[in-house]
């Protein structure tokens, strides 16, 4: 008698399958046969999930994505008063991502250029966060008047690229390790004391 696996279990296989292989191969050069074979299915399995490689890229981003979202504005809300605190646990948040799942963080960061543009629900974003920290901040009198838009993509930058640096070799260790440097020069671009 053979091994009966649910719908959600085969489901689950495919979702990690696919993380792996659009970080390792790309999301391109991945193939349904691809995604069978390390998800230890018959190819046709996929598309009693998934209608297309491309609705499997979508559900996998928005349901990571959108998780992502809702933890990061968790950290903030729930951080102490001040967007110097709140800064720090949205870094240490997405650096203790990074570090705990590397192969999550890089299909995030990969995929998002063709991903973000198809959600339907973004109601948030880590931009939408940043600038709603940034703006609330401005009101306070913590940091002074600035342009919220460039703010939040250039305390975004100084969190990815670190990210990037470390996926492509160019820096070396743990995220986590920069995170305090990666604080100090985010407050600088807010020109928080």
């Amino acid at each position: 008698m053979g091994v009966f696996m649910t719908a959600d279990a085969t489901r689950d296989r495919i979702k990690k399958a696919a993380l792996q292989l659009f970080v390792s191969k790309g999301v391109k050069e991945t193939t349904t046969r691809d995604l069978a074979r390390a998800a230890r299915i018959a190819e046709g399995t996929i598309y009693r999930h998934y209608e297309s490689k491309d609705e499997l890229v979508r559900d996998l981003f928005e349901g990571y994505f959108t998780a992502f979202c809702d933890e990061l504005d968790n950290v903030q809300s729930t951080a102490g008063a001040g967007v110097s605190a709140k800064l720090r646990a949205m870094i240490d948040y997405m650096c203790q991502l990074f570090d705990s799942d590397r192969t999550l963080y890089q299909f995030l960061l990969v995929v998002q250029h063709e991903a973000l543009p198809t959600l339907v629900t973004r109601e948030k974003s880590p931009t939408k966060i940043l600038r709603r920290v940034i703006s609330q901040a401005i009101k306070r009198g913590e940091i002074p008047e600035q342009d919220v838009q460039l703010s939040a993509a250039m305390v975004l930058g100084a969190v990815m690229q670190p990210a990037v640096a470390l996926i492509y070799g160019s820096l070396q260790g743990r995220m986590n390790k920069f995170a305090p440097r990666i604080h100090e020069a985010c407050r600088r671009i807010l020109h928080a004391d």
